[in-house]
């Protein structure tokens, strides 16, 4: 009985080619799950070392040498440099004089730019102090009401 073994299925998805990225393919620049990976040398590692310790910031430091922020605080950590705490950026007379500005009804973004403090740290320190924030103008009040 001349029964034929099952045929398998072919993918549509073409499979990836073998050997390097060739120039202009979006691998070649790297992406999530293929990042193009920057090692830091001794010297580039104390040299980090020394500028956080003199003040600079650890996303300064990771723009300045190319290396994601969790890559400078794990060398901060392997060099035993202790990391300095988040200041808060705003008091809490601060935050009471500016929450009246927004119920004056200035936008989020102005109040914040008037406290020269991004409209972020404002929002999370309304939120800390049990304040509302308004809706957005244009936007729906909840992402269930977005379209899908």
């Amino acid at each position: 009985m001349g029964r034929s073994p099952p045929k398998r299925s072919t993918s549509k998805v073409p499979k990836r080619p073998v050997g390097p990225p060739e120039r202009g393919d979006p691998e070649e620049k790297g992406r999530l799950s293929n990042p193009v990976l920057r090692g830091l040398t001794a010297h580039e590692k104390d040299e980090l070392a020394g500028l956080y310790r003199k003040g600079a910031t650890i996303d300064s430091l990771g723009r300045r040498y190319g290396v994601h922020r969790t890559t400078v605080i794990h060398h901060l950590d392997q060099w035993g440099v202790p990391r300095r705490r988040v200041v808060r950026k705003m008091t809490d007379s601060m935050v009471a004089r500016a929450s009246e500005r927004y119920a004056e009804g200035l936008s989020l973004v102005e109040v914040a730019a008037e406290y020269d403090v991004h409209e972020r740290t404002l929002a999370r320190e309304f939120r800390r102090a049990g304040l509302s924030i308004r809706q957005r103008n244009g936007w729906p009040a909840c992402r269930s009401q977005l379209a899908p």
